[in-house]
């Protein structure tokens, strides 16, 4: 690449990583979160959730946006609102305003980073230079998402999990100050161009649903009138969505990508590549505080074999993508990370650390493989001027299915976690009311709601309380990673299903 192009990726590359430290840095505040708002982690988890939701439904808006009015502009109106949303979640009173601010950080997100993949797809000095710009932008975001933890175990540890997005903040400014001295203006832009608000509404809305239904299942009671008329209501509006697409000028899958088999099993290897590696990144940490016991500094470090594989890889599997093509990296990649999934399941919790370890490089291993080469395959499948827009589709499907899976293993492992706890202060003769017991589920101790359930106990019976804690949510853990195994194991099979030889260029 020429001095140029060179420096124009660094500038891509430091945005993307004030990305990627966001993204897993909130992931290792949940148990603060719990402790400061006095709620559990079927609440907590929106805040993962509506950030993802929001960063994946803005992303095709935001790309198609970067496709007519320059991906530069789009980038940095992104990130002033990114900044902007982080300082709201700094001052945040309440999990409420919480959540949206996060639903605010993704919305600023999801303008920046399709126009990020874009920029570097349409502006390198080679073709072939694609693949390797687009690992080098993905090296940049994983390498935001090994700092994030360490940046949040550091906060979390003094005390004070709100300065976490302080650290947002600063990144936001210096993305800000390199988008604008570095990147030039563009001049050529999409003409004629309609965004499918109808079309991203519908699916938002349906998606929501979904994930309240997951979220407050437990609670209302899985068979529940109220309950199946919300799971109902989120299908028909999922079944509504291609009707109303057949009606928009320009829908949010553009019927000429539709008609090519290869390009819709692309985007489907962009969907279940992330079960595991959100699942892991998710509980991964808690594991290690709720049941090891570390502190969230340590947890973090403790994360490093999963977080430090995902950046590595990332430059490994832009480097691979033209050697190998997508088909081989897609396979493997899925075959390692459903058998490290599936290792959180057959392996025993007397393990400790060593329990995750293998699982966690296996899925980070997995991931490297399929993350970048599945994104890389559907933004080369289309013409320069469509690479904002299917930049947007692969990573909103990517986000999406993410924060299904993370919605469904949550609701999963606190059934099974309440369950175990159930059963295990029974055999343990400790008696506590079922609303005790919701109370403590999940393993944090250190809510006003829980110490208020503790302080009803003896020495001995807290005890036993904290040893039946680790052991359920263990429980719930294994069977949260039930689910993520079956999901990343589809992927194995669109692998064996693609033709890399029929990716073609898509007319439009």
């Amino acid at each position: 690449m020429d001095r140029s192009s060179i420096i124009k990726v660094i500038a891509l590359m430091v945005t993307a990583f004030g990305i990627g430290i966001d993204f897993t840095g909130a992931l290792m505040l949940i148990p603060a979160i719990e402790n400061s708002f006095d709620t559990d982690i079927t609440s907590t988890q929106w805040v993962l959730n509506i950030y993802a939701l929001f960063f994946a439904m803005t992303m095709v808006a935001g790309g198609r946006l970067g496709d007519m009015y320059g991906h530069r502009r789009i980038m940095i109106i992104g990130l002033t609102i990114f900044l902007f949303s982080s300082v709201m979640c700094f001052f945040a009173p309440s999990l409420d305003y919480l959540i949206g601010a996060r639903a605010l950080q993704g919305i600023g997100a999801g303008c920046v980073w399709p126009c990020t993949l874009a920029f570097g797809a349409t502006k390198v000095s080679k073709p072939e230079h694609r693949a390797l710009v687009m690992g080098l932008i993905l090296a940049g975001v994983t390498s935001g998402n090994v700092f994030g933890p360490m940046i949040s175990g550091f906060v979390v540890n003094i005390g004070e999990w709100r300065y976490f997005f302080l650290a947002n903040v600063v990144f936001s400014c210096i993305s800000m100050a390199t988008a604008l001295i570095l990147m030039e203006r563009e001049t050529e832009h999409k003409t004629g161009e309609h965004i499918d608000f109808a079309g991203m509404g519908l699916l938002s809305f349906a998606v929501l649903l979904l994930l309240y239904g997951l979220d407050v299942g437990a609670d209302w009671g899985w068979t529940s009138a109220p309950l199946l008329l919300l799971f109902f209501v989120s299908a028909f509006l999922f079944l509504l969505f291609p009707k109303v697409e057949k009606r928009v000028k320009e829908p949010l899958l553009l019927p000429q990508m539709m008609q090519n088999r290869e390009f819709r099993i692309t985007l489907g290897l962009n969907m279940f590549n992330v079960s595991a590696a959100f699942v892991a990144l998710m509980y991964f940490p808690q594991y290690m505080q709720k049941v090891l016991g570390w502190s969230a500094f340590e947890s973090a470090l403790g994360l490093a074999p999963l977080t430090v594989l995902l950046a590595v890889g990332s430059v490994l599997s832009g480097t691979l993508y033209n050697d190998f093509g997508p088909k081989r990296l897609l396979f493997w990649g899925y075959l390692i990370a459903t058998i490290g999934s599936a290792s959180i399941v057959l392996l025993p919790s007397g393990l400790g650390y060593f329990r995750i370890l293998p699982g966690m490089a296996m899925i980070g291993l997995g991931a490297t493989l399929t993350v970048g080469p599945s994104g890389t395959a559907a933004v080369c499948a289309v013409k320069p001027e469509r690479a904002g827009l299917v930049g947007g589709l692969s990573f909103m499907t990517h986000l999406v299915y993410g924060a299904v899976s993370v919605a469904c293993a949550t609701a999963i492992m606190y059934m099974v976690s309440l369950s175990s706890l159930r059963d295990r202060l029974a055999s343990l003769g400790v008696n506590l009311s079922e609303a005790d017991q919701r109370a403590i589920n999940g393993g944090t101790l250190n809510t006003d709601s829980a110490k208020a359930v503790m302080q009803k106990l003896d020495q001995g019976e807290i005890e036993k309380v904290q040893n039946a804690l680790a052991a359920a949510f263990d429980s719930g853990m294994s069977s949260a990673f039930i689910f993520s195994t079956v999901s990343v194991s589809i992927g194995i099979l669109l692998a064996l299903m693609l033709d890399e030889k029929k990716l073609h260029k898509i007319e439009s």
